[in-house]
């Protein structure tokens, strides 16, 4: 979700034989998201104000206008409407916990429509605690579950962020299909599907309702190509316009946009 040029490979979608990435692992953090009113304050957190990639929205804080939970999902909602100096309003969580290594599962709706760009994404526990000052992007590392750009519509994106992917730079350009890879899903943003991410000691695995569709290998060569052996937060978005998001325009008929989340789940060793 940093300022993006993203070079996507489309691959081929077909099953993946092997064990359930849950196989040995057990469930330690959850959020359903039932009940009413504002998410879970023991469990989220929230991003605020305009924040990144000279997107269109501004993060409120705790919401309900732009979030809240309703018949068993978490809404976030993008609104066009004025707030401080911005022309839509959105939110952006932040998981309170973080963790090192396992099999992160989240089943989502996405909008769709040109200008949208939801996410399910992690950064760098170190990122958040010391501030960019001190640890600069992407040196803590972020592992994109999911992106999805409304403009290019039937397309989910799976990337992975790290300091020598952009030759210590804070520009965003995805070069290989080592670190990036998207799937044609016709009509995707009908209903609900599962992203996952198993993280091992030696690899990322990225999973599209059950079926793994990439994967990141370690290369041993230390933190600034893995800096995956750290904890990680998890972010729940919708941004609007930006760098990629924006990159055929915003259309005004999109609004109000709804990113829906049925669950997320954590699973460890």
């Amino acid at each position: 979700m940093g300022i993006v040029t993203v070079i996507g490979i489309a691959l081929a979608f077909a099953p993946v034989a092997g064990q359930s990435p849950t196989t040995g692992k057990r469930l330690v953090w959850q959020d359903e998201f039932s009940g009413s009113g504002l998410p879970d304050a023991s469990k989220w957190d929230y991003e605020l104000g305009k924040v990144r990639n000279n997107e269109e929205q501004f993060y409120t804080l705790a919401r309900r206008e732009n979030v809240r939970l309703e018949r068993g999902n978490l809404v976030i909602e993008a609104r066009q409407e004025p707030w401080s100096h911005a022309p839509v309003t959105s939110a952006s969580l932040t998981s309170r916990p973080a963790w090192k290594y396992g099999y992160f599962e989240v089943r989502a709706k996405v909008p769709t429509g040109r200008g949208t760009w939801p996410a399910i994404w992690t950064l760098g526990d170190a990122f958040r605690r010391k501030g960019e000052a001190n640890i600069p992007w992407p040196l803590s590392g972020e592992i994109d579950m999911m992106e999805y750009v409304g403009f290019d519509p039937e397309k989910v994106h799976f990337n992975v962020h790290t300091f020598d992917a952009h030759n210590g730079k804070p520009e965003i350009t995805i070069p290989d299909s080592k670190r990036s890879s998207s799937i044609a899903v016709p009509r995707v943003w009908e209903g609900f599907h599962t992203y996952g991410l198993d993280w091992n000691r030696d690899r990322l695995e990225f999973y599209f309702d059950g079926k793994k569709v990439m994967t990141y290998r370690n290369d041993g060569k230390g933190k600034n190509s893995w800096p995956f052996d750290d904890p990680q937060y998890l972010l729940l978005n919708l941004a609007i316009g930006g760098a990629w998001g924006g990159q055929q325009g915003v259309d005004p008929k999109i609004f109000p946009a709804k990113f829906l989340v049925d669950y997320v789940r954590i699973y460890q060793p």
